[in-house]
């Protein structure tokens, strides 16, 4: 048998093999492969929404599919509901793969709300029981009684919390994973300016010794978080908008597993002149798989490295005779090392598979295949 390996994110042109024998196992003769899958956006929303990406929109559902979509571009989710907060710019890419698939956590607007002047005389503005519910988080702000506001004025204060919509990450190989979003403070009135800052303290479950900072919309401000103990967390913040907690981590490569050595059980299939369909799974996106675990932990897998999917992929291969063919299905995956602080954690994180074709020999004249 003579090895051929396509990857499935490329097309490529290998010429004809020739065969001498009229064995219908030794007539198979590759003209030239093509992939025919394209590129899926799978989306999921804690309620209805409308999903916009690129040219297509999803209306009036909690699930949307996006078929034959660009490499890179930008997610919309709009509420059927104006009782919740919308995401409108959501950075999808690829990074190479076939699928990608993103939970959507949309927050129900805030309904405890206080005034500016009764904050100023010492009251703090908490989350509402169903923002704590949703998130796992409990977060409130107080306000020094001796610092100025400017900015926005007039408006009530208010907090609430959800979880990020990120773009999960190709693998990436013996590198810094550096930082991913795992929630999202979203403190009013926006615009809101402090001559002293205020502290937004937040309890997050079991978030002892990770490593957690805060940052600014538009990223140009990083605040460290304190820890005061049973997963407290304390920020000074000197204005309201929408400020990113983000949870930093290094990674380093356990096993690699691109090839062989977790080949499947070989397929033999019936082939025809010209296209072929042959459907297979492929996993993409990351799982835990020891150390410390919690929704911090599973929030920073799932934004930083991608969700772990399983999606089924058809590929139409093109072949100049009938006959039978062999193939194995690859799934590549490398185990890592996280560690966060002081806290060390591992995960499993799969990269699309790929399949490979055991063509007949059958007296092929020509070589130069491997």
């Amino acid at each position: 048998m003579k090895k051929i390996a396509f990857m499935l994110c490329a097309a490529a042109v290998l010429g004809a093999m020739s065969s001498c024998t009229s064995d219908s196992d030794a007539t198979i003769k590759v003209s030239s492969v093509a992939s025919d899958e394209t590129r899926v956006l799978m989306v999921t929303s804690n309620v209805p929404a409308i999903f916009t990406y690129g040219d297509q929109t999803v209306s009036g559902t909690t699930t949307a599919t996006f078929e034959n979509v660009p490499e890179k571009g930008t997610l919309m989710i709009k509420p059927l509901s104006d009782d919740y907060f919308g995401q409108e710019k959501v950075a999808v890419a690829f990074n190479g793969n076939k699928a990608v698939a993103l939970d959507v956590q949309l927050a129900k607007k805030p309904t405890i709300e206080v005034s500016q002047q009764d904050m100023m005389n010492g009251k703090v503005v908490t989350n509402d029981s169903e923002n704590r519910e949703m998130t796992g988080v409990m977060a409130s702000i107080a306000v020094p009684s001796t610092t100025t506001i400017t900015g926005n004025t007039t408006s009530p204060f208010s907090i609430s919390t959800f979880v990020p919509t990120e773009n999960g990450e190709v693998v990436t190989r013996g590198d810094d994973d550096g930082a991913a979003g795992v929630l999202v403070l979203r403190c009013a009135a926006d615009g809101a300016k402090f001559s002293e800052p205020v502290t937004v303290t937040l309890d997050i479950p079991e978030s002892d010794g990770l490593d957690l900072a805060c940052v600014s919309e538009d990223g140009s401000e990083t605040y460290e978080m304190a820890e005061a103990g049973n997963g407290k967390r304390l920020i000074k913040l000197s204005h309201f908008s929408d400020w990113t907690v983000v949870m930093r981590a290094t990674a380093t490569d356990l096993v690699t597993r691109a090839g062989s050595g977790i080949a499947g059980t070989p397929s033999t299939v019936p082939v025809k002149v010209g296209d072929n369909t042959i459907s297979y799974t492929s996993k993409s996106g990351a799982v835990w798989t020891g150390g410390k675990k919690n929704t911090t932990v599973t929030n920073y897998l799932k934004n930083k490295v991608g969700k772990y999917v399983v999606t089924t992929k058809k590929v139409t291969k093109n072949f100049a005779s009938a006959g039978k063919i062999t193939y194995r299905v690859y799934q590549p995956y490398v185990d890592k090392s996280y560690t966060s602080g002081k806290a060390k954690f591992t995960a499993r994180v799969y990269s699309d598979a790929y399949i490979e074709f055991d063509i007949p020999q059958g007296g092929h004249s020509g070589g130069g295949y491997n």
